[in-house]
């Protein structure tokens, strides 16, 4: 009983390649079938004669020498390679890269009967195999001929060589070291391929860009908001203190109109007219004051935050005082004494025609009488009505006043409050983004942590695959030494 050969791969080599490429690992363990009769894998390009030389060779085969199966299948186990050569032209680039990964291989130079310059041809082929593939320098290039209906010329020779050549290694051991050296490699390939997707990690990047936007996303624009709602008030204040000044000039024209189409029944009803109309203004002024307050709210917080500030003015206005009485000083008794006067000139000149009648000279003197006492008090009256009106003038410039300043307090006022609640509120919402900001930073940190030793221990396995895939490439199991390994045999 034979020993059995042994086998190229060994157990650490084995299982890497069952965690990363166990079709392959597969491949080699049920490829073996089949390879116990010595096989020759016939490789050559078109019209090179390859199958009349198979044909020849399977025909001329010797009764006592073992015969090797041939075939042209390159998935098949064989022991050597038949490179069956032109002798029309030199080796050209398809026949060179029949050469590629080949350890053991016989070449035949067919034709020669056809071809008168075939040696020329020959030593031009082993120039070219030494340049292509050193391994291959130096090895004999066997003239054949095999026509369809002559004799063949080197078929014998060739056999031999190709016996000779399945005889130096067994074939089993060839085909299986050549195999296990492609599984090798490319499972090489694929735990490079995964090292290399490890040290570019998408999800490492993506987990930390995630964390990189959160944290400058962390302020949450506290400080925009801040600026924007500082902003926002002094413009509040600036428009609305000019809305109330404006308000309250209209309302002072008003009152000095109504005042001054007025008689003395409105000018008594006048204060209570003008306290009336500051009650209105007060209302518009803390109307406009609110919608102006809502939406700076919204601007700053959001449309969608409920409105909390400028709902509730700040305190009350101070009542009006009534006017105080009019003081009735020596320019009114004046009046009196001047009415007077005018009136009685006027009379008498009324009277005057009468005088010339003797018997109603003396009735001229009581209508001259009451007709003077008539224009004194009327012009008394009128004086009096003239200066009540400017009397309740300069009140109402004073009481408009007193008005426009505690509707400028009581706006101040509604911007301070709106303000600080406001910026609570910003505030506040800073606060609960800062905490849910630290939530997802701790989680994000400790994704990154566990990612990182997952990626520590995958990195690790990789490397020591690698390890034991570069030992295995670098002196597989059964190997034989690279001179032998490669020289074909005569």
């Amino acid at each position: 009983m034979s020993e059995r050969p042994a086998e190229p791969l060994d157990r650490d080599t084995a299982e890497v390649l069952r965690r990363w490429n166990p079709a392959a690992l597969t491949g080699l363990q049920t490829g073996t079938a089949g390879v116990d009769r010595p096989t020759v894998l016939v490789l050559g390009p078109r019209g090179s004669g390859r199958g009349a030389l198979t044909a020849r060779l399977r025909a001329d085969a010797e009764p006592d020498a073992p015969a090797p199966d041939y075939t042209g299948d390159p998935t098949r186990p064989a022991g050597v390679t038949l490179v069956v050569l032109d002798s029309a032209a030199p080796l050209g680039r398809e026949e060179l890269a029949l050469l590629d990964g080949l350890e053991r291989a016989v070449f035949a130079l067919t034709k020669t009967d056809v071809h008168a310059g075939w040696d020329s041809v020959l030593r031009r082929d082993a120039v070219l195999l030494a340049e292509h593939a050193p391994r291959f320098a130096g090895a004999p290039i066997h003239p054949v001929s095999a026509p369809p209906d002559g004799d063949s010329t080197g078929i014998s020779e060739l056999r031999g060589a190709l016996l000779e050549a399945l005889r130096g290694a067994p074939q089993r051991d060839v085909w299986m070291r050549r195999r296990a050296g492609v599984a090798v490699e490319q499972t090489r390939e694929l735990v490079r391929a995964a090292a290399s997707t490890l040290d570019h990690d998408a999800t490492a990047t993506d987990l930390r860009a995630q964390r990189a936007a959160v944290i400058a996303d962390r302020d949450g624009g506290r400080a925009d908001a801040a600026a924007s709602l500082r902003r926002l008030v002094a413009l509040a204040r600036v428009d609305l203190l000019h809305e109330v000044g404006s308000r309250v000039r209209e309302v002072g024209a008003a009152a000095r109109t109504t005042l001054d189409r007025g008689d003395r029944a409105a000018a008594g009803v006048f204060p209570d007219h003008l306290r009336t109309e500051v009650v209105g203004l007060a209302d518009s002024v803390d109307a406009t004051t609110a919608e102006r307050l809502r939406g700076m709210a919204a601007e700053v917080l959001g449309p969608d935050h409920p409105a909390s500030a400028g709902d509730n003015p700040a305190g009350r206005l101070p009542a009006l005082d009534p006017p105080q009485p009019r003081h009735r000083g020596v320019e009114d008794r004046l009046m009196i004494a001047v009415g007077a006067s005018a009136g009685l000139g006027l009379g008498r000149l009324l009277v005057a025609p009468l005088s010339m009648v003797p018997t109603l000279d003396l009735a001229s003197i009581p209508v001259t009488l009451l007709v003077g006492a008539l224009a004194a008090w009327w012009l008394a009256r009128t004086r009096g009505l003239a200066a009540d009106r400017a009397h309740l003038r300069s009140w109402t410039t004073d009481a408009l006043a007193q008005v426009r300043s505690g509707l400028e307090q009581r706006v101040l006022a509604q911007l301070v409050d709106a303000e600080a609640r406001i910026a609570g509120q910003v505030l506040a919402g800073h606060r609960s983004l800062v905490l849910s900001t630290d939530e997802r930073l701790a989680t994000l940190d400790r994704r990154l942590r566990e990612h990182a030793q997952r990626t520590s221990a995958r990195r690790s396995a990789c490397e020591r695959d690698l390890a034991v895939l570069d030992r295995a490439l670098g002196q597989p199991a059964g190997r034989e030494p690279p001179a032998a390994a490669v020289r074909p045999t005569s």
